[in-house]
Parts: C-alpha cells; sequence; structure tokens
C-alpha cells in the first residue's frame, strides 16, 4: 500500500514541476509579429489577399450551398490561420544561468517523473525490469 501512495506522491510531484517550469518557460518567451514569410508585390505588402479566397467561398456558399462551398470556405480559414502563425516570430527573452537551470530542471525533470509513474509496469518495475515475463534473477 506503502508503494502505491509513494507513486501518486511523485505523479503529483511531477505535475507539479511541469506546470511551473511550463509557467516559467512560457513566461520567458515573448510573440513578436514579423515580415518572414510577408507577401509582397513590388514592395508592398499584400496581407489582405488572402481574404480573397474567403469572399469568394462565402458569396459562392450563397450563391450554391453544396460540399464545395463548405470545403472552400473551410479551407480558407485555415489560409488565414497559417498566415498568421506564419507572421509570428518567438524571441526568448535574456535570463540568468540560475533562472534558466530552474526553469528547464523543473520542466523536463517533472516530465521525466510524470512519465515514469504514467508507463510503470503494475508490478512496480522500471526500466530493465519492466517485463512481466522475467523473473529476478535474485529470488531464484
Amino acid at each position: 500500500m506503502l508503494k502505491k501512495n509513494n507513486d501518486v506522491i511523485q505523479f503529483f510531484i511531477g505535475l507539479v514541476m511541469l506546470v511551473v517550469g511550463g509557467f516559467l518557460f512560457f513566461k520567458n518567451v515573448s510573440i513578436i509579429d514579423g515580415d518572414l514569410f510577408a507577401f509582397t508585390i513590388a514592395g508592398r505588402r499584400m496581407d489582405g489577399l488572402v481574404f480573397v479566397p474567403l469572399i469568394a467561398s462565402i458569396i459562392f456558399l450563397f450563391y450554391k450551398y453544396c460540399l464545395a462551398s463548405k470545403i472552400c470556405c473551410i479551407l480558407s480559414v485555415i489560409l488565414i490561420l497559417v498566415n498568421v502563425i506564419m507572421n509570428m516570430r518567438l524571441r526568448w527573452n535574456s535570463t540568468s544561468l540560475f533562472a534558466g537551470i530552474v526553469m528547464f530542471v523543473l520542466l523536463f525533470g517533472g516530465a521525466g517523473l510524470l512519465l515514469r509513474v504514467i508507463f510503470m509496469n503494475p508490478k512496480g518495475k522500471h526500466g530493465k525490469d519492466y517485463k512481466d515475463g522475467e523473473s529476478d534473477p535474485g529470488k531464484e
């Protein structure tokens, strides 16, 4: 019974570590807009052209309601979302080495504890002893 409680405690400690490490990591990353993949013609940005397929598909949707018009509308919305995501850039804010180490130890240590508990054999064995069919060599 004590072993089962120990696994539950390890699970929650890992979960807390993962959440705190993830929070610190994501708090340290900034999203800025960029024009890395901007669509330009003759030096002018043409980001508004992304809405042309959506407008055409909405007109087609009201003119003739069919499966093709629905698919075109959905693909147009996906095109707009892809354009927005492609125009974002992530920037890592400067931080101290200690804060970076603490952040990554919490993040990946918590993930390791969670994975250890989640993928544990029902008999409580980890790693090399994970196989069910093998008996312990020292107990024979």
